[in-house]
């Protein structure tokens, strides 16, 4: 039987039944006989529907909704009825899928009285819209299926396991600094992967603000929000527009919030100060001086504006991996003092402070590496990477790049700029460590500070010298120069030195290099900016090799061009060995002393060539390269490894310690106190201090 016959068949039928249907004594139209079929209560009626709702047969019976939707739709009256009642069991599925109440994590419900730090991680976040997705999965898919997108929104291939290596930082790539928006949204270069994972943060929030507008205890998502709102500086007028469309919790929660992570971080605080057997020495204190004003616009008595001085900084718990290496006996506070008294009996001899054989080949095998940077940069490409030499430098002493344990301190008003003000510094860090005066100053204590710091430091402790008491003597205490304050005076005392006349046309000196760079000359050295100072000499540096290079290049025939040349390794390595030889040795500068010019050039681009040697190795982490740049005596291996961390846990992503406390000093004093949010130092120190490193920015 033909499709055509079996149709007809079915037709026929059709008909008899329906003819049948018309027949006394009891007439029952086609859907009256549907509607009692469906809804009969005879047992015999009801064993013939058993399959209806049946893993068996629900495929049959969903197919029947749509061939009725098919029909009914066919007019206007129709498509009106039928949406109406999609509507209506929308809302009776949507109604009855609601979030689980009580406390967090069981339920949706977070106080901003209990809330910690980790209720913020991301690892949290992404738990939370689990959550969202498992408990509404059907406004979740409704929203999933609306939004237009060649992304496919509806699998986890591929997406899943990105957003778990998003919560890692160490397995993020750098972001070309042009591609990054307005706020800062850390995005994949997959643009299947970022559209599929910032739609589905649109549908994760409008779920999130439905839940909250059914049940105002379901906050999870609006606290974060209210928190990170209040950390970006938003206005009270938008705060309370926010939470009125359900986006965020009100401005009063969130101020509470950051009360309850204020006293947990001093509570975690405490606690990494606490004595631990397993470490003889104390984790290191960096601190720094803050000024910052606060200004009153209704002046009235005891209301006023005024300049607050005080101190911060942050505790820095040791790597358990680098404590586990080293020998705890060298550790103690004792033999500290048995190194301090042998310094005593030292006799300082100026070998000391020059570079050994080995150091000299890592000082040489630098500056070829400096050499072919620039050459890689602005000329050619080697050939054979693996033969030629390379625009990296050896490693000398790695850090580990994992990411450092820090606690921020709270903002003391106490200021560092006088020895009376550094005894009241120490006042106040004994009170946030939470130990005794005979457990604070019965162990060696590092601390990193800048120059004045530690010139008051060691200015209170002859004052007070001699003393029977621990918290008088501080003999415990430990100072070492950061290592950005370290470079940036030895970079502005170079800097100042070649720096040269600009009023004087026939100077060589820097200023005529950045003048050719285009960089106004009368702006390079700034105390506010020594960042700047540093790129700057980094810059005059590399001009100067650009220049050696071309010179060479151009003696041996090169043909130089807009268009990236290709060489040999030996050609590579021939130019990189000849311009060292020639211009950046020893005995190129002993050669060029009969010409000042010459002379002044490789003496400014040997000195230019430490403080770019001192930032690469800072920022890769390798603390050799940069002892061998400052060459300091007895400082041990878990000094050194303190000097500089990396604050994301990355691979060449280092600072040192206190250019990093330099940064939140900014946020402190230009941001939050300058944004309408933290005009009263008492906040500054209850809320912000505290809690300033906490991070709570999405990443999409």
């Amino acid at each position: 039987m033909n499709s055509t016959e079996n149709t007809s068949a079915k037709d026929l039928k059709v008909l008899e039944i329906c003819k049948l249907l018309r027949t006394p004594p009891i007439k029952l139209t086609p859907k009256q006989f549907i509607s009692h079929f469906l809804t009969s209560n005879h047992s015999e009626v009801a064993y013939l529907r058993r399959y209806w709702r049946q893993e068996t047969g629900i495929e049959s019976s969903v197919n029947l909704l749509y061939v009725l939707r098919n029909e009914i739709t066919k007019t206007a009256t129709g498509t009106s009825a039928w949406h109406s009642v999609i509507q209506e069991e929308a809302i009776k599925i949507l109604s009855n899928q609601q979030m689980p109440k009580g406390n967090y994590p069981v339920g949706s419900y977070q106080s901003s009285m209990t809330v910690t730090k980790e209720f913020f991680s991301l690892e949290a976040r992404v738990a939370q819209d689990a959550h969202l997705k498992e408990h509404m999965p059907f406004l979740h898919a409704i929203l999933i299926g609306m939004i237009p997108s060649d992304a496919d929104l509806t699998t986890n291939d591929g997406v899943d396991d990105l957003a778990l290596d998003l919560l890692d930082p160490a397995t993020s790539s750098d972001v070309d600094a042009a591609n990054i928006n307005v706020l800062g949204y850390e995005q994949p270069s997959d643009l299947r992967i970022q559209a599929t994972l910032r739609f589905r943060r649109i549908v994760s929030t409008v779920c999130a603000m439905m839940s909250y507008a059914a049940n105002r205890r379901c906050n999870a998502f609006q606290l974060t929000n209210s928190v990170r709102l209040l950390a970006c500086g938003i206005s009270e007028r938008g705060h309370e527009y926010l939470n009125h469309v359900g986006l965020c919790s009100s401005r009063w929660t969130a101020l509470a919030a950051m009360k309850s992570l204020s006293l947990d971080a001093q509570a975690k605080l405490k606690k990494s100060m606490s004595i631990s057997p397993q470490c003889p020495i104390a984790p290191s204190i960096c601190i720094d001086n803050i000024d910052m004003e606060e200004k009153v616009r209704n002046i009235s008595v005891g209301h006023r504006a005024f300049t607050f001085r005080g101190t911060w900084g942050y505790v820095h718990s040791p790597d358990a991996e680098l404590i586990a290496s080293l020998d705890q006996s060298e550790l103690t506070l004792e033999s500290y003092h048995n190194a301090i008294q042998q310094v005593k009996s030292m006799t300082i001899e100026p070998r000391m402070f020059l570079p050994s054989r080995e150091e000299d080949q890592t000082i040489r095998a630098v500056w070829l590496s400096q050499i072919a940077k620039v050459l890689h940069q602005y000329f050619a490409d080697p050939k054979d990477l693996k033969n030629a030499i390379s625009p990296t430098p050896p490693v000398v002493e790695q850090i580990s790049p994992r990411k450092p344990n820090i606690h921020m301190l709270r903002l003391m008003d106490a200021s560092d700029n006088s020895a009376e003000g550094v005894g009241q510094v120490f006042h106040h860090l004994l009170l946030q460590s939470g130990l005794s005066v005979d457990e604070f100053f019965g162990r060696l204590q590092p601390m990193d500070g800048d120059l004045g710091t530690v010139q008051n430091f060691n200015s209170l402790r002859s004052q007070r010298a001699p003393s029977a008491y621990p918290e008088d003597q501080l003999d415990n205490i430990l100072f070492q120069l950061g290592a950005s304050h370290t470079l940036w005076n030895v970079a502005s005392t170079l800097f100042t030195h070649h720096f040269g006349n600009p009023l004087d046309s026939t100077d060589c000196g820097a200023w005529q290099y950045l003048q050719a760079l285009g960089f106004p000359p009368e702006k390079a050295i700034q105390k506010k900016d020594f960042t700047l100072m540093v790129n700057q000499m980094e810059k005059v540096f590399e001009s100067t090799i650009y220049y050696c290079l071309w010179v060479i290049m151009k003696s041996q025939n090169h043909k130089i061009c807009d268009e990236r040349m290709v060489l040999t390794t030996d050609q590579w390595n021939s130019i990189v060995i000849q311009c060292f030889n020639d211009y950046c040795s020893a005995q190129a500068r002993k050669l060029a002393s009969s010409s000042p010019k010459l002379h002044n050039t490789l003496v400014q681009l040997h000195d230019f060539s430490t403080v770019v040697e001192a930032k690469r190795a800072m920022k890769d982490g390798d603390i050799g390269r940069l002892m061998i740049v400052w060459k300091k005596c007895s400082l041990s291996k878990y000094l050194r490894h303190n000097l500089l961390f990396s604050p994301t846990g990355r691979k060449g992503h280092f600072v040192a310690k206190d250019f990093w406390l330099e940064i939140q000093n900014y946020w402190l004093k230009y941001f939050y106190n300058k944004s309408g949010i933290g005009t009263q130092i008492k906040r500054l120190q209850d809320i912000f201090s505290p809690n300033i490193i906490m991070s709570v920015r999405l990443k999409c």
